[in-house]
């Protein structure tokens, strides 16, 4: 059985932005710039039931870097990456070429909620910018 997180968490490593050394982790980040991280968000789980016993879900993530900050070149540079990624996700969505998950779950698009935002400075030349987005699929019937 695949878990949604690690479904995704190959599906972006696919993303040509993040590069053949990108790293993309699960719910951290080291400090290092360059770093990715899919993040599980609170939200209801099941959007829809259908009759026969299927349902329209959601995963809602928070996809994360850290990167770095110290002069405002970075800063656009790293919201441009934001606006490739949320791009990607679109054509992507609309392409139908969607992560792969269990055989009872089909994805039917992968969407940013949210522009990205500085989610935390520290005193470093580095930050974690962090942008909403969600996973919808539909599950068959248990």
């Amino acid at each position: 059985m695949t878990t949604i997180i690690n479904a995704l968490k190959t599906y972006i490593k696919t993303y040509s932005g993040i590069g053949a050394s990108g790293v993309v982790m699960v719910d951290y980040l080291s400090g290092n710039p360059d770093e990715f991280a899919i993040s599980p968000q609170p939200g209801n789980k099941i959007v829809e039931g259908y009759i026969d016993g299927g349902s329209l879900r959601q995963f809602p993530f928070a996809f994360q870097m850290m990167a770095s900050t110290a002069d405002e070149a970075e800063r656009i540079t790293n919201n441009g990456f934001y606006e490739g990624i949320s791009d990607w996700f679109e054509s992507q969505t609309i392409a139908g070429t969607l992560p792969t998950l269990n055989s009872n779950q089909h994805p039917t698009l992968i969407e940013a909620l949210t522009q990205p935002a500085l989610f935390q400075q520290g005193e470093s030349d580095t930050g974690i910018y962090s942008m909403q987005c969600r996973l919808e699929y539909d599950q068959d019937k248990p």
